[in-house]
């Protein structure tokens, strides 16, 4: 799903909730066992609770494309065949009505997810409405109806005991400890099925949602859609492709190839970014493979870079730029040292052997500070001519 239509969904979703008919779920304790159901009409909701749900739900629509937000495709054999996703063909069509279909989703969740000794909380919601088709030239939408989009959220929250508090009571006039409880901590994971795809409902699909850059919990994506090799977090991603550049590369993996890497990559995310703010920048394997060409490293190199980004990541021809670069900043760390600038200024970054000793040198600008104090760099040129 792309980011608009994503955003169309989620504006579906207003802090009434009366796009929703009733709220369900299976509160799960730190065992994995089922401790209870739930079903609880939307009518029936005081208005503070709406707002709460309704947040819950929004929170699974929300995030960055490919690093919160995953696309997930079934396999095309898998597609109205696999118990899997006849089970989320039937929650659609009985908008979550079917308790026994509900019950199904449930251990499915239970069975698969390891949340690591956490309790957590089943969140399911449905909803219907009518998608309005383009005229012709595509340019404006019409009033009248072209298909029924039905849908449904689940979003996955993990149950945190609170600490206790001071609270002021108005009758005494004091603050006076009190316990809330167990509260319900926003969505760690969710999916929304079926996808939306140019504005057409695309049971090929459905969008999960994970908080964590870091841990997507690849285990719930295979149990839920049929996928033998589910997508790696973004963070580790960016982990593995670091990790098979510098193996790859060896020695050749110079500070200027991995510097002139980081800055055509980030200005080519920044030229997609600046067209298209809600297309996701990608660059095939193929162009990060010339960039390394063009600053010189070896052919051997170059092929055994290829062959190990091919085994690790699946065969995957293209990279979203955005989970194997950082694109707000470029760090060179070393023991004794941590420097931070702009991916614009990576390429004024150098590394110099002097004395022997090889130093990494940075362009000092009019102002430098050390410390929050302004020196001057003028004085210490002095300094070192008068010392030589």
């Amino acid at each position: 799903m792309r980011t608009e239509e994503i955003r169309r969904l989620r504006r579906r979703i207003d802090t009434t909730l009366n796009n929703f008919r009733s709220i369900y779920g299976c509160y799960v304790n730190a065992a994995g066992e089922n401790v209870t159901t739930m079903e609880i009409p939307v009518l029936d909701m005081e208005t503070e609770e709406r707002e709460m749900y309704a947040a819950i739900l929004k929170k699974v629509l929300s995030g960055k494309a490919d690093r919160n937000q995953i696309t997930v495709e079934f396999p095309t054999g898998k597609v109205g065949s696999s118990d899997e996703h006849k089970l989320l063909m039937a929650l659609k069509s009985t908008q979550l009505k079917d308790e026994n279909m509900r019950t199904l989703l449930y251990q499915r969740i239970i069975e698969a997810l390891d949340m690591d000794g956490e309790s957590y909380v089943i969140i399911l919601a449905a909803d219907t409405y009518d998608l309005k088709s383009k005229d012709v030239k595509g340019e404006e939408w019409s009033e009248e109806s072209s298909e029924q989009f039905e849908y449904f959220i689940c979003a996955i929250c993990p149950v945190k005991t609170s600490k206790a508090a001071l609270q002021y009571l108005p009758g005494q006039q004091e603050f006076r400890g009190i316990s809330t409880g167990t509260l319900l901590a926003p969505p760690a994971l969710g999916f929304v099925f079926p996808g939306l795809d140019e504005g057409s409902s695309d049971i090929y699909q459905a969008q999960y949602y994970t908080k964590s850059t870091s841990v997507n919990h690849g285990e719930l994506i295979t149990a839920l859609f049929m996928i033998d090799n589910p997508p790696m977090a973004a963070d580790v991603q960016k982990e593995t492709f670091n990790f098979t550049l510098a193996e790859s590369l060896g020695k050749e993996c110079s500070l200027d190839v991995v510097t002139s890497l980081q800055a055509k990559l980030s200005a080519k995310a920044e030229a997609v970014h600046e067209e298209n703010p809600s297309e996701i920048a990608e660059v095939l394997i193929e162009d990060i493979e010339d960039i390394l060409s063009d600053k010189g490293v070896s052919d051997e190199k170059i092929k055994d870079f290829g062959e190990t980004v091919g085994k690790r990541f699946d065969g995957a021809a293209s990279f979203n730029i955005g989970n194997i670069i950082q694109k707000r900043s470029f760090e060179v760390r070393t023991p004794e040292t941590r420097i931070i600038t702009d991916p614009e200024n990576a390429l004024r970054i150098k590394a110099k052997k002097i004395d022997g000793v090889t130093y990494i040198l940075v362009p000092a600008g009019e102002s430098v500070s050390v410390n929050g104090v302004e020196i001057s760099i003028k004085r210490e040129e002095e300094l070192n001519e008068n010392s030589l």
